[in-house]
Parts: structure tokens; sequence; C-alpha cells
């Protein structure tokens, strides 16, 4: 970034330049999307981070930008990854809400679907990809650019170079082309099975019925869709069907009938490393404010579910600190 900024605007005329380049058929096509700083990071469990330097991530912001104006208005209305006026917490309160209507306003029996799939951003299959994105855009540069980023990362699971697969954690554009990769899957679920009600956040899906036959039933014509079509798989031990009255686990929130809890495993998180936070500033390691900045991230958190003792507990252990 430092070395970016230093010569800011040498560096962004480069970039104009070679992307205009390949905006004309008649010009050398100079963009090349360079390579990626690769490492670890536990949030909560550990993923393997590609970050791009900062010349290709402002071409990333520049193509997520037509992508979305192309795409997002085609996308199922209740997939909530990386969309505007989405995320993860409009996503737990349409998923509530869908619950209420499903149950008939908590009358009637209710039984949860809920899907992820393997490796999802690992396994992604690059052709597949681009197939999909080819039906909507036309433009052949726009296309050699596409082409030029997806083909920058190959994941682990490419065993054939005629086959790449993966797409990079950390990049804007892979979070938007999993909603295409993944627009097929939602137009086979309402458009062909007709299911009423269905959400999606990138690779992690419900489905909601009173009949727990017909969602047993249902699996295996999933399984066949995502393998036949876009060459993936469910992760086996994520594949579940839950009564509703019992709570569903959903985007970071535990969702019942009449009220949303924070998980159980990320409350204990939340207080171990507050723990922590107080000890560091008591020690003198840590800033108030840093502490005042955490507390806060937690609170907005917490703000999305029936949790105000929760809340109180966090505030009254920063008035003891």
């Amino acid at each position: 970034m430092l070395v970016f900024e230093r010569f800011l605007e040498d560096n962004l005329f480069e970039l104009y330049f070679s992307l205009k380049n390949e905006q004309s058929s008649s010009s050398k096509k100079t963009y090349q999307h360079g390579p990626y700083q690769s490492f670890y990071v536990r949030d909560p469990k550990l993923r393997h981070i590609h970050k791009a330097s900062v010349r290709d991530r402002i071409v990333h912001h520049l193509v997520s930008k037509v992508l979305e104006k192309v795409f997002d208005p085609i996308f199922y209305v209740h997939s909530y990854s990386c969309r505007r006026n989405r995320g993860t917490h409009k996503g737990v309160a349409a998923f509530a809400k869908m619950m209420r209507v499903a149950s008939k306003n908590n009358s009637s029996p209710l039984f949860v679907l809920k899907c992820d799939i393997k490796k999802f951003f690992a396994t992604v299959d690059h052709k597949v990809l681009f197939e999909i994105i080819n039906e909507r855009i036309k433009d052949p540069d726009f296309l050699w650019l596409l082409n030029n980023i997806i083909s920058s990362f190959k994941s682990e699971y490419t065993v054939d170079e005629n086959t790449p697969k993966g797409m990079p954690i950390g990049n804007l554009t892979s979070q938007f082309f999993a909603n295409i990769y993944m627009d097929p899957f939602d137009q086979f679920v309402k458009n062909e099975l007709k299911i009423k009600h269905y959400i999606r956040y990138a690779d992690d899906f419900a489905i909601l019925s009173n009949d727990e036959t017909y969602l047993i039933e249902l699996i295996p014509r999933l399984e066949k869709f995502l393998g036949e079509k876009l060459k993936l798989s469910f992760h086996p031990n994520k594949v579940e069907i839950r009564d509703y009255y019992l709570g569903i686990d959903f985007l970071g929130y535990v969702v019942f009938p009449n009220f949303i809890l924070p998980r159980t495993k990320t409350k204990r998180r939340i207080f171990r490393k507050f723990d922590k936070k107080i000890q560091m500033v008591k020690q003198g390691k840590e800033s108030q404010e840093s502490l005042n900045q955490t507390l806060q991230s937690y609170l907005g958190y917490l703000s999305h579910a029936n949790s105000y003792k929760l809340s109180q507990r966090l505030k009254n252990q920063v008035l003891d600190c």
C-alpha cells in the first residue's frame, strides 16, 4: 500500500493505460494480474487468505461495480452475501421472518434443511464460472479481463491444468463471483423445484418446509444438480434437518420462534477475548480507546439478538476496569 501510494499518480496512470489498451482489439493487452500474498487468519476457524496487490485490488473494485450492475438485478431476492443493502444481519432477520411465515406464525410444524457446500471457494470450477458469466457479458475485452482475474489463482484442488479450480478468499471479486456461480442453483431451487421458502448466504443455505419427509427426499436432487451443473458437493457433516422450534443456527445466531440468541461458542469467545483485552489495558499494553472500540463491535453483534443481559455484562466489565 505504502509503495503504491508513494508514486500514486504515476501508478494510477500506468494502471489506467494498461486497462485502456485492453479495451481496444487493435491494442496489445498489457494488464496482467499479479501474484498473491498468502497468510492464515483464525475467524474463528483457520482460513487461508490470499491477498492481491493494491494495483489489482483497484481493478477488482472497478470490475465488481460493473458486474453488480449487470448481475445484481437478476439475483434471487433472498441471496444475502456481498450485496448492497443485504449482509448477515439482514439475512438473519429475513430468515426469522421467513420461518414465522412458513410456520403460520408458529402455529404449525416446521422443519429446516440446512446445507453447506464442501470447500466451496477452493473447488469453484473456472470453466463453469466463465460459461455462466459469458451468458450475460458479451464485450470481448471485459471478458478477457475477467478471465485474467479468474485464472490468476488456482487452489490445491486443481488436479488437471485443463480444469483449474478455486477462488482466493480475500478478493472482492471472489465474493461476487460466488453469487454468480450459485445463481443457477438459486434458479433451479425456485423455478424448477418450486420451493417457496429458501434463503442463501454464499455457500450456506436453508430450505423450510412443514413436511420433513419432503426435505429428506429433496437432498439427492439438490446434490445431483450441484454435482452435474456446478461440479460441487455437500459437506457430509453439514447437511441437517432440524425442527424449527428447537432453534436454528444460521449466520452466527440461533433463531427460535420468538427470539434470536448469539451462538454459545460465540458468547464464550467474546467474553474470553474481552477479558484478555481488559487485562492488556490494565497492564498498559492496550489503550482505553482500543477497549471501547472492541466493546462497540461486540455490542453491535449482540444488538441483533435478544441479549440485553449479555450487553450489560460487557458494559459493566468496562466500568470495573
